[in-house]
């Protein structure tokens, strides 16, 4: 069965037709996050100035070295994610209201 419906919507909590989606992607997107996660806790978290978050992972050296830079950069992130958490919120609350997607 396609994933989108006739209605153009994508399967989420709202709309149901997740289970449209293959139970191996699932499988794989919960494998991905617990290996982050798990190297985070017994691997990186155990390194001296380990900062929560930070996995070492840099391979564009975007990072700053200046201490100043770094606590902007950390700051925008926090800032950048909490704007993601009310967009993505919102996008839900208008699919909800709307009935389309």
């Amino acid at each position: 069965a396609p994933l989108l419906q006739s209605a153009d919507r994508a399967p989420s909590v709202l709309n149901g037709g997740l289970g449209n989606v293959s139970p191996l992607y699932w499988g794989l997107c919960l494998a991905g996050a617990a290996a982050i996660d798990l190297y985070g806790i017994f691997g990186a978290s155990k390194k001296e100035g380990y900062t929560p978050g930070d996995l070492g992972f840099d391979p564009l050296g975007v990072f700053p070295e200046d201490k100043e830079g770094q606590e902007w950069v950390k700051l925008a992130e926090v800032k950048n994610g909490r704007l993601a958490m009310i967009a993505i919120t919102a996008f839900a609350v208008q699919e909800l209201v709307t009935q389309t997607g």
